[in-house]
């Protein structure tokens, strides 16, 4: 499996959820924009631009967020998840560009601003610029010529295990972007890691965003590092409480009994054949009590809504 897959993924999810996407935004995005920008206003564009050039380490999200002057501006987002930067992304990022221009003047009949911004998660440092007139070799070309080069400029954050730790007021959003930061790191140093995620997690009041958060860890956890059994230990996990405890090792011998490739079916019909239904029956009726819906129970569970509704749940 691409290491880069379950990290697009995570990243595409934590993005999608409006108050991450805002206090990252507001964290990230320099002093000056931010003041213009009316962030609790932004909208989630459902356009896709990225098209048929997608590959796993490359998705996009574009977020409509009002000028406090009246206007509206366009955040184009576009996560790269390479373990290597690709001197072609300019080139990539002027054809998205085009194909939401042409996407506005055809459904508004007039344009508006996009800002691009690059999340770029590689260990080999980033030295393409910020400008698209950085491709040229400006030094050899006539000022007289220069005008004619078609510029732009980039928004970018860049995430490395051995660069800046990444810091945010949204606990979730820290947990989550940390997490993803670290998943390269020795084992030693990311057991440290990720017990001060885990405490942190703990101090979430809200029961089912504990969860999700919770589950999100395990599953990227378990997807990309090949030495995850060794993290899934009680002294690791120590600050959450134990009902959580009895969620973890289920959730473990799911990952285990389908071995992370062979699907939710094989997992579950294995899983009934050591006796083990009964246990993710009783989790799903305890999580239908705390408030969560049928979809949620069944990602957590494993179960089919078929089953479920059998059980009276």
């Amino acid at each position: 499996m691409n290491p880069f897959q379950p990290s697009d993924k995570l990243i595409k999810k934590i993005f999608s959820k409006k108050q991450e996407a805002i206090d990252f935004f507001h964290e990230n995005l320099p002093q000056s924009l931010v003041e213009n920008l009316d962030l609790e206003k932004m909208i989630f564009g459902k356009e896709n631009f990225v098209g048929l050039e997608w590959d796993e380490s490359r998705t996009d999200q574009l977020y409509q967020i009002p000028l406090k002057s009246g206007s509206s501006i366009y955040i184009y987002l576009l996560f790269e998840h390479k373990s290597y930067y690709d001197p072609k992304i300019y080139l990539q990022l002027l054809d998205y560009l085009s194909k939401i221009y042409r996407w506005q003047f055809n459904h508004q009949k007039k344009l508006q601003i996009i800002l691009p911004f690059v999340f770029y998660h590689g260990e080999e440092k980033w030295d393409l610029g910020r400008r698209f007139a950085e491709m040229f070799d400006i030094e050899r070309t006539p000022k007289e010529f220069q005008s004619y080069i078609p510029n732009f400029e980039i928004q970018l954050f860049e995430l490395s295990s051995s660069g800046e730790e990444f810091h945010s007021e949204n606990n979730a959003l820290y947990i989550l972007i940390r997490l993803i930061q670290m998943i390269r790191a020795e084992p030693e140093r990311f057991e440290r890691e990720l017990i001060q995620l885990i405490t942190i997690l703990s101090q979430e009041k809200e029961t089912s965003k504990r969860i999700e958060i919770l589950f999100d860890m395990l599953k990227y956890l378990f997807s990309v590092r090949k030495d995850a059994k060794r993290f899934h230990r009680k002294e690791v996990f120590k600050p959450l409480e134990e009902e959580y405890m009895t969620y973890l090792e289920e959730l473990q011998l799911e990952y285990e009994l389908r071995g992370m490739e062979k699907g939710i079916e094989q997992g579950l019909e294995k899983g009934m054949e050591k006796g083990k239904i009964d246990g993710r029956l009783e989790t799903a009726r305890n999580l239908k009590v705390e408030g969560f819906d049928l979809s949620f129970i069944q990602k957590i569970t494993g179960l089919t809504e078929e089953q479920l509704r059998g059980a009276g749940i």
